[in-house]
Formats: C-alpha cells, structure tokens, sequence
C-alpha cells in the first residue's frame, strides 16, 4: 500500500491493545473531557479480543516510515449499547 501522504510503499501489519478492547466513536464524543469520558453512546468495537491474554489483534494496518503514521481500514466487529460501553 502507498502512503496517502508522501506516496512511500507502506509495511502491513496490525494494532495489538493490551488490556482493552479498542473501538470508534463519533468525534463529539472522542472530544470529551472529563468525567463524560467514562460513559460513550456510541460504541464500535474493532479487532479480536482474546480475555485469556488481556489483548484485542486488530488486521489491516499500514506503517509509513517516513512520515512516522500509521494507517488502517478495520472491520466493525459489534456495536455495544451505552450500558455496555460503559462497562468496558
């Protein structure tokens, strides 16, 4: 894949977060500060989360080396109500 910045072939690879799972959310809600942190009405969870190893694998992840950015097209694997984006 070519970087959308500077043109330069880019590594593949993946996101790994360890210890919870990594989701959207709509830039309003991205933006808060706060105690409004805690809670997201809209939730997107992306990857695979593994509970055993405390870590969700997400694909399709590009690396520029040159401009230091990382690029991604993810699948939207579930979409959690408020209650359980609150318990995440």
């Amino acid at each position: 894949m070519k970087c959308p910045i500077c043109g330069e072939e880019m590594l593949a690879g993946g996101l790994i977060s360890a210890g919870i799972s990594v989701g959207w959310v709509p830039k309003d809600e991205f933006d808060k500060k706060g105690l409004r942190r805690i809670s997201y009405q809209e939730w997107h969870s992306i990857g695979n989360s593994s509970i055993l190893l405390g870590q969700t694998k997400i694909p399709n992840a590009f690396l520029c080396k040159k401009c230091n950015k990382v690029i991604g097209v993810f699948d939207v694997r579930k979409t959690l109500s408020h209650y359980e984006a609150v318990t995440l």
